[in-house]
Formats: structure tokens, sequence, C-alpha cells
């Protein structure tokens, strides 16, 4: 039996409607473009510089984005919840798949509309310069990969609590970790030692068939990956996960270079944490 998508699409619109049909919706999207017009614009330089590129807002996009997606994202669990719909929504004849699909591209779908207001900026840089039309394609490109790969962290961080606000948090500390690792050894050892004690977390769930004593296992993983990290039992531990930061990979996009390479990061760090959606989904660990 395969994914219908008809059943995603559904879902996906229902989401778009719930976020766009809502006041804070417009707040998002208002303060998306103010956040990238400042980074774009109002940074010293800017004028100085005579070009009509974004090299100065692609220093600071993964940062906005950051805590912009989990913004988007913090309700896709809690609102189930709150409206009491969210069993409702399980017990339909509709696969564990086919509903994180839905609610994962209604929340890129938020997030692409946003960006597309964002693209006003090129409009801003055609009135004071001449923007090359190929850059701009390959930067909003890289932006929106990145986006991609947020909202995956989002959706699967909002799963883990039914506070928005603790979504949020748990989200933004994650996309956070994409965005540091690799920017200095002490941040890249500390993004390797939450995967690991997350992957550990993970495997005692899927072993055990429930979440009792997972909290045990984490702190046991994480604090197993920090003594390797420390004691230098595994050399290239910092160099090994900071080939995950996202700064490493976006930055071609910025330039006006599209890397295969770069853009299965981004894809595939939204395959695995999808299904890793879908694998707690089908736990039913609320």
């Amino acid at each position: 039996m395969g994914i219908d998508w008809t059943v995603i699409r559904a879902i996906a619109k229902r989401e778009l409607g719930s976020y766009l049909g809502n006041p804070a919706g417009y707040v998002f999207l208002t303060l998306f473009i103010a956040a990238t017009g400042a980074g774009a614009f109002l940074q010293p330089g800017f004028f100085a510089r005579n070009l009509a590129d974004l090299a100065l807002l692609n220093k600071v996009m993964p940062a906005i984005l950051m805590l912009f997606v989990p913004a988007v994202t913090m309700n896709v669990w809690a609102e189930e919840r709150r409206r009491g719909t969210d069993e409702l929504l399980l017990t339909m004849p509709v696969r564990d798949i086919e509903v994180v699909l839905g609610k994962y591209l209604g929340a890129l779908g938020v997030y692409t509309i946003g960006l597309g207001f964002a693209l006003a900026h090129v409009g801003v840089l055609a009135q004071l310069g001449d923007p090359d039309s190929g850059l701009m394609a390959s930067t909003y490109l890289g932006y929106w990969l990145v986006g991609v790969a947020f909202v995956s962290v989002g959706l699967l961080a909002s799963m883990f609590s039914s506070n928005a606000t603790v979504a949020f948090i748990v989200g933004a500390v994650g996309c956070a970790g994409l965005v540091f690792a690799g920017s200095a050894p002490w941040a890249s050892g500390i993004v390797g030692c939450g995967l690991i004690a997350g992957a550990a977390t993970l495997i005692w769930v899927a072993v055990q068939g429930n979440a009792d004593s997972a909290g045990y296992v984490a702190v046991g993983g994480g604090v197993l990956a920090l003594i390797v990290w420390l004691t230098g039992t595994f050399e290239s531990f910092q160099d090994t996960f900071g080939l995950l930061g996202v700064e490493r990979h976006f930055y071609g996009f910025g330039e006006g270079i599209v890397r295969l390479g770069d853009v299965v990061y981004f894809l595939g760090i939204a395959v695995v944490l999808v299904y890793l959606c879908t694998f707690m989904l089908g736990r039913r660990h609320w």
C-alpha cells in the first residue's frame, strides 16, 4: 500500500489554513521580513561595499532562521492537543508517515510563503544597483534548503512536549546546534555529545518499546560522549561533528555555487528527521 498524497495534501492545507488564519501567522511574516531586511540593509558597511548582493544577510540568516523556524513548528502538535483533535487524527484510517508528511509540508509551506515575501529584498537591491539574477536564485535556494532542514528539526522537537514554549526552546536549541557546529571546536564537541545522547535514547526506545528510563539513557550517553571527547579517545571527535555545521554547506549558495553535496546535506537532514518523527508517532510517545 503506497502513500496517499490526497491525505497528505489535505493535512498540509489544514496546517496552512490554521496558521494563516491566525493573526500570529501574519505577525510572524512581518517580523521575518523586518529581521531579514535589517540583516540585509541595516548592517554597517552595506553601502560602503557598493555591491548589489545579500552577502551581509547570508552571515546572519542561519541565526535568524534558528529562531523563526521553531516559532512556526512549535504549535504543530501542541495545537492538536489543545483542540483535543490529536486522538481523532491518529485514529483516522491514515498512515503515520502521511500525518507527518502533511504536517511537515504545511509548516514548510508557511516558511516558503515568508521567504516569498522576503523576495522584496531583491527589489530593493534592483533599485540600488544591478543584482545578478543567478546569484539571487542560488542564494534564495540556500535559504529555502536551510528552512527544509530546520522545519524537520522543529517538527521533531514539537513531539517531545505538549507545551508550545518548550517545543520552541527545544527546536531552537536543535537548530542552534547545526548553526554553531563547525564554528568552534567546543561547539562541535557539544553538538556531538548531544547527538550521541539522542541516538542512545532513540535506540533504547526502539529496543524497549517504551520511554521508561529513557532520561537516564540520554544522560549516560551524553556523559560517555563527553568522556570520549575530553580524553581524546577519538581524536577526530570535534572535526567529525563539525562537518554537520550549516555554515560550511550554506556558504556556497551565497557565492552562486550549488553543490550536489550541499543539497544532499540539507535534504538528508529532513529525510532522517521526518523518519524519526514517524517512528515517534508510531510509538505514540506524546
